[in-house]
């Protein structure tokens, strides 16, 4: 070899940016390949600061491999009650699909803890500067120094997400309160105090629940400020968090830089919800790195995308469709359809075939189509067109 040609080592065959779920289980999969990886964390602990409230299947964590602890299970919700904007109801049995609240940040650190005995190098307070890649090595410049590495899987989340109308400003408390029952969830829609989206209330025990709201273009403090203080509760910690609804970005592959989680845009577009879905990234991410190391075949790293988008591109283009409806909808638009909904038996259809994990799909077969018509038929003009996508879409959940 020619005495001018420099040989740049490879400290790592995958690096990691980012210590939340996809990224740890994106981590934990090279290196169950027998592949050498170091995960850079910018904060100082691992799940801190809580970003998520933790809702979850237990059907998703038996998939993406995790046996959840006691000290992890925060509570188990049975029911779900929505509120329609004049305080209409409906509410619907999910004890078939066993939801349970996850402690947040200590699921995390289960989650480093397994990650870390397969021999993931974890490193937080180590916030990734830059990184370059050239010639088909990546050089990660963070707060520890400059390291190279043959692939870098970005899990930074919403940050890296160039286009900001895929995000919404969220605010999450800590709530005490005696208004709300400990096995049921609460969703609120009014498109006065939340437009677009909702207020949630999701119980951690008989007197403590987590409250969230979102909205477009309202200060969503003060929304819940008065919600609660309207419930006679007392806010024990407040939160603010950008939640992802825009759903998946164009190319989760972009050269030797993976995108995994909510950089990926893995999150669902209407609750920004995304353990499972960004979880099943990240472990689809991590085996196809695992065996593309192996074969030293680049190309397998192109089957993580297609086997993510096979398994949620229907479901997240109809949770997408649907939230655009939503944003459309005006408040007594909302109450028609709560009314609609509780003259059927479509409730009772929702609760023994739904499924938490696909429930766009699983809801519009309980609805059937002639349901599906008569709340198209509630929104008028230039709604229409939204519903109509909705109705195109559910044909192939019909007839594919």
């Amino acid at each position: 070899m020619p005495k001018d040609v420099k040989v740049l080592m490879i400290d790592w065959d995958v690096i990691t940016v980012g210590g939340s779920v996809s990224g740890l289980l994106a981590a934990k999969g090279v290196a169950d390949a027998g592949h050498t990886v170091q995960l850079l964390e910018k904060d100082l602990e691992i799940g801190m600061p809580e970003r998520c409230d933790g809702l979850v299947s237990m059907k998703c964590l038996e998939k993406i491999g995790i046996a959840p602890t006691n000290n992890i299970i925060q509570n188990i919700i049975k029911r779900a009650i929505f509120y329609s904007p004049s305080g209409l109801t409906a509410e619907i049995d999910a004890s078939r699909q066993r939801v349970l609240v996850l402690d947040r940040s200590q699921f995390d650190r289960e989650l480093a803890k397994i990650a870390s005995k397969t021999g993931v190098d974890i490193k937080v307070g180590n916030k990734v500067i830059n990184n370059i890649e050239k010639n088909g090595v990546v050089r990660v410049k963070s707060k520890s120094g400059v390291h190279t590495s043959k692939w870098i899987v970005n899990a930074t989340g919403y940050s890296s997400l160039s286009n900001r109308k895929m995000t919404m400003q969220a605010a999450k408390f800590e709530v005490i309160g005696n208004w709300f029952d400990r096995d049921r969830v609460e969703i609120y829609f009014d498109q006065k105090k939340s437009p677009g989206y909702f207020i949630w209330v999701i119980p951690i025990s008989n007197d403590t629940a987590k409250v969230g709201a979102a909205g477009n273009g309202v200060n969503q403090f003060k929304i819940l400020d008065e919600f609660i203080t309207a419930k006679g509760g007392t806010a024990i910690k407040k939160t603010a968090a950008q939640i992802v609804v825009g759903g998946p970005i164009e190319n989760f592959i972009s050269g030797h830089i993976v995108s995994v989680g909510d950089a990926a845009g893995q999150a669902k577009p209407t609750t920004g919800g995304g353990i499972y879905s960004g979880g099943i990234g990240g472990m689809l991410a991590g085996k196809y790195l695992g065996e593309s190391l192996s074969s030293e075949d680049p190309s397998k790293v192109i089957e993580y995308e297609n086997d993510w988008r096979n398994l949620f591109n229907k479901e997240f283009g109809l949770l997408f469709r649907a939230r655009k409806v939503l944003e459309r909808l005006d408040n007594n638009n909302i109450d028609k359809i709560f009314r609609a909904i509780s003259s059927s038996d479509i409730l009772t259809k929702i609760s023994l075939e739904s499924d938490f994990d696909y429930h766009s799909v699983a809801l519009l077969r309980a609805l059937g189509l002639k349901n599906i018509f008569q709340i198209a038929d509630i929104v008028t003009g230039e709604k229409l067109d939204r519903i109509g996508s909705l109705l195109r879409l559910s044909k192939d959940i019909y007839f594919r």
